[in-house]
């Protein structure tokens, strides 16, 4: 078995050609890690992950990790990453690394450029990812170890982008006499709170990627989790006073994220009204099975897209159904109730408005029978036309059209795009119990509980980075926003059209400054089925 690197007897030894005095200092003097941290120094997976409550040491034990690497690896680079480089400011990783590691362990720290440098030639970097063009200032780096401190703060793709930096070319290293070999490696240190939320629990806890992720070769043996909490750490296990703060925070999911580190309830997760046995039909902890819904023909059918290429493209069909209501009527009858369901998904990638039709016409069957579809509606964006010749005349809506056309489907609508009214009705729908989704579209089931409220605007949801679950919640939107508007082309963008077809710049202006004096009105005319025994009614 490899050697950690995390040996308390590790000590920062002069290079020969660099004119520094003797760094003789062992870590174990001023380190000494506690049990859980002891867990995650010694894991021996490429990607180990100390995760839970706050206080847990979690970002202690990172930093010691990657000074270590340092310290036994002469000449080698490690990064620790953050989102904003304004962390140090705020407590972060590299302020524990000012405060608790002694000077005479390192060569010189470059605070302005955040780069510690050892005796041995090892650097140690501080870095941030905010977006993803932060990323590019890491292409063609190599770093043995990159740590990441709150790793739900960050997105699945800027993870995937630095697994291509962490390489190193010095294979082996010589400790007390005896080679070993070199092993990148990624780790992280968070909360269950954040908008990476998802990707992390499903990678690291559950253990069970989503179905539209594609990562190649995933092995769960990579990805171990060791779980800490206050508890665990002799510093602030017997606190009182910050016991006390932790247990007087006044929202109960923030309380079950910092203080037990619970994954099962996220903080800032949109619908926190989200619940499987409810929301979904035909799984086993669904309330209702296949059997129970009563399809009627006569009712409509809608299908929603958001458009993606590089990204996912996210195909959703819709339909109102029967099924039992938990109430009876006034007499004590059983009755049935009928609700929205998404009862089809199709995910793809890398296809051309063409062959992304195509593919949707093949799917658009039930049993033996093709689905009569009143309406499409697709990300607003695609009915632009763009580039020269014959695509400056045809938007991707209308080479989408031009093929649903053929087999007896209508041309793509305008999706509504109004979000925060599109969130407050999908949540609303929900609380109510008046969407479901059937468990075989694994990716939406899945997808829902991991939309995150915007760190900007609270009434909004996240929509930052190329993850799978982003994707869905907008098709997810659109299904329902649209279906529910009385407008076949939302309000801003009928807006945008009337102000464009004013000539005048002047006549222009004035019309824009009426449309903003008014006040928003909500478009939505879906009716919100009551909820709850009749006699509480009335």
């Amino acid at each position: 078995m490899r050697r950690r690197c995390t040996s308390t007897s590790v000590q920062s030894r002069e290079s020969a050609n660099v004119p520094n005095e003797p760094g003789s200092v062992c870590i174990g003097d001023y380190y000494q890690p506690y049990e859980k941290q002891a867990a995650f120094h010694n894991s021996e997976a490429t990607y180990p992950l100390m995760e839970g409550g706050r206080g847990g040491g979690k970002s202690i034990a990172l930093l010691w990790e990657a000074i270590s690497e340092c310290l036994l690896v002469a000449g080698c680079n490690c990064l620790l990453l953050r989102r904003t480089l304004t962390a140090v400011e705020k407590g972060g990783i590299e302020d524990h690394f000012v405060k608790y590691v002694p000077k005479k362990l390192y060569r010189t720290f470059n605070q302005s450029k955040h780069i510690v440098t050892f005796h041995n030639g090892s650097k140690l970097f501080f870095g941030h990812i905010r977006t993803e063009k932060d990323l590019m200032q890491y292409q063609g780096a190599e770093f043995l170890f990159i740590g990441w401190e709150e790793l739900t703060q960050f997105t699945y793709s800027q993870w995937d982008f630095m697994k291509g930096s962490n390489r190193c070319p010095i294979k082996t290293y010589t400790l007390d006499g005896v080679k070993w070999k070199t092993k990148p490696r990624m780790a992280g240190g968070t909360n269950p709170n954040g908008r990476g939320s998802g990707w992390v629990k499903a990678l690291w806890i559950t253990k069970r990627p989503p179905a539209g992720m594609f990562i190649p070769d995933y092995d769960a043996a990579d990805y171990e989790a060791i779980h800490s909490t206050y508890e665990d750490n002799p510093t602030y296990a017997n606190d009182k006073n910050y016991i006390a703060k932790l247990h007087s925070i006044a929202d109960p999911v923030l309380r079950e994220a910092w203080i037990p580190g619970s994954w099962e309830i996220l903080a800032g997760q949109f619908f926190q009204n989200w619940d499987v046995e409810t929301h979904t039909i035909g799984g086993k902890d669904s309330r209702w099975a296949l059997s129970d819904v009563t399809y009627q023909d006569w009712q409509p059918r809608w299908i929603s897209i958001d458009w993606g290429f590089q990204h996912a493209c996210v195909i959703l069909w819709w339909t109102i159904v029967q099924v039992p209501d938990p109430f009876p009527d006034d007499e004590g009858h059983d009755r049935k109730k009928s609700i929205i369901v998404c009862y089809r998904q199709l995910v793809c990638r890398k296809l051309n408005e063409e062959l992304l039709s195509e593919q949707i016409v093949s799917a658009n069957h039930t049993g033996e029978i093709f689905d009569k579809i009143s309406h499409i509606y697709l990300s607003p964006d695609r009915f632009v036309s763009k580039g020269s010749g014959e695509d400056a005349e045809h938007s991707i809506a209308d080479k989408m059209g031009d093929v649903f056309v053929k087999y007896d489907m209508p041309r793509p609508q305008r999706a509504n795009n109004r979000r925060v009214d599109g969130w407050r009705l999908c949540y609303t729908m929900l609380d109510m119990e008046g969407v479901a989704v059937l468990a075989s579209c694994r990716d939406v089931v899945e997808s829902i509980p991991k939309l995150m409220r915007s760190e900007k605007d609270p009434e909004d949801a996240e929509k930052e980075g190329d993850d799978l679950f982003l994707d869905v919640c907008e098709s997810f939107r659109y299904g329902l926003m649209s279906y529910a508007s009385t407008a076949p082309i939302p309000r801003d963008v009928a807006n945008q059209e009337r102000i464009k077809a004013i000539k005048d710049p002047t006549a222009k202006y004035m019309e824009y400054l009426r449309i903003m004096s008014k006040p928003a009105v909500s478009d939505i005319v879906i009716p919100i089925p009551p909820r709850g025994p009749s006699w509480r009614r009335r």
